[in-house]
C-alpha cells in the first residue's frame, strides 16, 4: 500500500529492478497458492515458473559467489570512477569538436557557442557528482552484489538501472537537443505556409515577420540538427545496450524450462498426436499397425508453454520511430500509462 502513492509509485513504476520484483512476487503468489491446478496448462505453468525461479536463484548466487571472490567488487569500484572520467573526457572532446568546424561544416556560431558552453557545464557538474559518490561507490556495489540471491534477473535489471544513473547526462543533453530541433521544426512547418504567401492576415499584415523569422529558423536549423543527431546517437546506444539486457531478462523469465527438460527426458508426455506404421499387411490376415506418439517439437514446446512477461518499453514500429526521430519528439525507454502490451 505505502508504494502505491507518489513519488514511491513512479519510481516504482519506472525502475526495472523495481519491475521485476513485483514480476516475481506474483510468480510466488502462483507457486504458493492453495488452488489446484484445473488442468494440465495450468499444471505446466506452475512447474514452469518454479524450475524458472529456482535455475534464476541458483544463477545470482553462483554470480553473487563469483563477484565477492579475489575482491572482485573493490576491484570493480576502483575501475568505475576511471572509466567515468575518460567517457567525460570524451563528450567534452566531441563537444569542443562540434564547437569548431565539424567534418568542415559551416555552423552558427553563436548558436555553437552558446550551445557547446551549456553542455559543457552540464558534464563539469556530472565529473563533481561523481567525484563526490566515489567513496561510497564501494559499498553500493557491494550491497548491490547482495542482490544477486534473488535470482540473475534482478542483477541485470540493477545493471540496466546503474548504467541509466550513470548515463543520466547523455539523456538530458538528448532531452535538451530534442526539444530545441523540434520546436524549430515546429516552427518551420507553421511559417512555411505563411513564407509561400498560402496564410495571409489581411488585417495585421505580418508576412514580412513570419518571413524573416522562417528565414533565421531555417539559418539556425543545422546548427540544432547536428547537436540533436549526435546526442541521439549516444541515447540510442544507451538504449540498445539496456534493451540486449532486458532481451536477456525476459529470455530467462519466459522460457519454459521444465517443459524443456520434459520433452528432452520424456518425449511421450507432450504429445502433439499420434502416428501409424504397418507392420504386417496380408492376404487373408488381419492389417497389424504400431500405434506411436508424435513428440511436440522443441519450438511447439516453447510456443505453448512459454511463460508470459512484463515489458517496461513501449513498441513501436520502425515507422513509427523513424517518424519520431525526425520530428524530434522524445522517446522514452518505459512504458507510458495506457500503451497498449502484448
Amino acid at each position: 500500500r505505502v508504494l502505491k502513492f507518489w513519488p514511491l509509485s513512479f519510481l516504482w513504476s519506472k525502475l526495472s529492478t523495481c519491475e521485476q520484483l513485483g514480476h516475481r512476487l506474483q510468480h510466488l503468489q502462483v507457486i504458493s497458492s492453495n488452488k489446484k491446478a484445473q488442468n494440465q496448462n495450468q499444471l505446466m505453468r506452475k512447474a514452469n515458473i518454479f524450475v524458472s525461479l529456482l535455475i534464476d536463484v541458483a544463477l545470482g548466487i553462483l554470480l553473487m559467489s563469483w563477484l565477492y571472490r579475489k575482491n572482485r567488487i573493490g576491484h570493480l569500484a576502483d575501475t568505475l570512477i576511471p572509466v567515468a572520467d575518460h567517457v567525460a573526457e570524451e563528450l567534452q572532446d566531441l563537444l569542443q569538436w562540434l564547437m569548431g568546424a565539424p567534418a568542415g561544416l559551416k555552423m552558427n556560431r553563436a548558436l555553437d557557442q552558446v550551445l557547446g558552453r551549456f553542455f559543457l557545464y552540464h558534464i563539469h557538474l556530472w565529473i563533481s557528482y561523481i567525484h563526490l559518490l566515489s567513496p561510497f561507490i564501494e559499498m553500493i556495489l557491494w550491497y548491490v552484489g547482495l542482490s544477486a540471491c534473488l535470482g540473475l534477473t534482478v542483477a541485470l535489471c540493477i545493471l540496466s538501472d546503474i548504467i541509466a544513473l550513470l548515463t543520466f547526462h547523455i539523456y538530458c543533453f538528448y532531452v535538451y537537443g530534442a526539444r530545441l530541433y523540434c520546436l524549430k521544426i515546429y516552427g518551420l512547418s507553421s511559417l512555411w505556409r505563411l513564407f509561400r504567401g498560402k496564410k495571409w492576415n489581411v488585417l495585421r499584415q505580418r508576412l514580412f515577420i513570419g518571413t524573416l523569422l522562417f528565414t533565421i529558423l531555417l539559418f539556425l536549423l543545422p546548427t540544432t540538427a547536428l547537436y540533436y543527431l549526435v546526442f541521439t546517437m549516444l541515447r540510442l546506444l544507451v538504449v540498445i545496450v539496456q534493451g540486449l539486457i532486458r532481451l536477456l531478462v525476459d529470455l530467462i523469465d519466459s522460457l519454459p524450462l521444465y517443459s524443456l527438460i520434459l520433452r528432452l527426458c520424456r518425449s511421450y508426455r507432450l504429445a502433439a498426436g499420434v502416428k501409424f506404421r504397418v507392420l504386417e499387411q496380408q492376404d487373408g490376415k488381419p492389417l497389424r499397425l504400431l500405434m506411436q506418439i508424435n513428440p511436440l517439437s522443441y519450438g511447439g514446446v516453447v510456443q505453448m508453454y512459454r511463460l508470459p512477461t512484463y515489458s517496461c518499453y513501449p513498441r513501436d514500429s520502425w515507422a513509427s520511430l523513424c517518424k519520431k526521430l525526425f520530428l524530434g519528439e522524445l522517446i522514452y525507454p518505459w512504458k507510458h500509462k495506457g500503451d497498449k502490451q502484448n
